[in-house]
């Protein structure tokens, strides 16, 4: 039998195939939960899977579109009938959009970003509620922000308002449900290290005419520890803020900068 802080439980991890979310699923796995992988490209979450089965943890797999309600009802349905429940979801998906001035946005730039963002993680709670956390009067909900959405640059005005977006959710989310014994959180993250910073990062020097590593140096300078996040220790906030010794934690946005932001 599996042990662990998680053992018995069921925790749903989207955005599974890659980063952070890779190594949330294979952090709760190590703590004896049961892993519900999702995401939309399916050979990433198939190489998430390997890892989380070498834990010894059960795995289950599901291709989904957060931006589609009926992929979010269905990946809810199918975690209730393959395990019977959902005791932690992980609104881990998102994505950064097209980088772009007010003054030039698309509306498809602007509401893509908000659908990956905010949307979906509002439609993945309410199921989860819905099909599993209500009736148990048990449960943990996670959202993934973003220092971006406190510390504004230019250019990002869609993605600082939709990870800022997910914090008032929470909140009123835990208001909420509450009464329920079901706890709700935000996690708002820094600079990680990874392909997607290090992308961003290539984009920018590109942009400016610069070095990237003068780009990282410049970034990581402005940061009080002076330097980026490991994805392993925006897992184990995750892993605490879900766990028992964090029972009476709900309605937070806790941050995860290395002293970036600190409101």
């Amino acid at each position: 039998m599996a042990e662990g802080r998680f053992a018995g439980r069921v925790v749903l991890v989207t955005g599974a195939g890659t980063g952070i979310g890779r190594v949330l699923a294979t952090s709760y796995a190590r703590e004896g939960a049961s892993v519900v992988l999702a995401g939309r490209r399916a050979a990433p979450l198939q190489d998430t899977a390997q890892l989380v089965r070498r834990t010894g943890a059960a795995c289950l797999v599901q291709t989904a579109d957060v931006t589609v309600e009926r992929d979010c009802i269905a990946l809810v349905e199918r975690t209730v009938d393959h395990f019977g429940r959902v005791d932690v979801l992980l609104n881990n998906a998102g994505l950064p959009g097209t980088d772009m001035a007010v003054a030039e946005m698309t509306l498809d730039n602007w509401n893509h970003t908000i659908a990956a963002n905010v949307t979906g993680p509002m439609l993945l709670a309410r199921e989860a509620l819905r099909q599993s956390m209500i009736p148990a009067r048990a449960g943990n909900v996670q959202f993934f922000s973003s220092a971006a959405a406190k510390r504004v640059r230019a250019r990002k005005a869609h993605y600082a308002v939709a990870k800022m977006g997910l914090i008032p959710l929470a909140q009123t989310l835990a208001l909420e449900v509450g009464p329920l014994g079901i706890r709700v959180n935000t996690l708002v993250i820094g600079l990680v290290d990874g392909d997607l910073v290090d992308a961003w990062i290539r984009r920018t020097a590109g942009e400016s005419g610069r070095d990237p590593d003068d780009v990282r140096a410049a970034i990581v300078a402005d940061i009080p520890l002076r330097r980026a996040i490991d994805p392993q220790e925006v897992a184990n906030l995750s892993l605490f803020l879900a766990s028992d010794e964090a029972s009476a934690i709900t309605g937070q946005d806790v941050n995860v900068t290395a002293g970036a932001e600190m409101r």
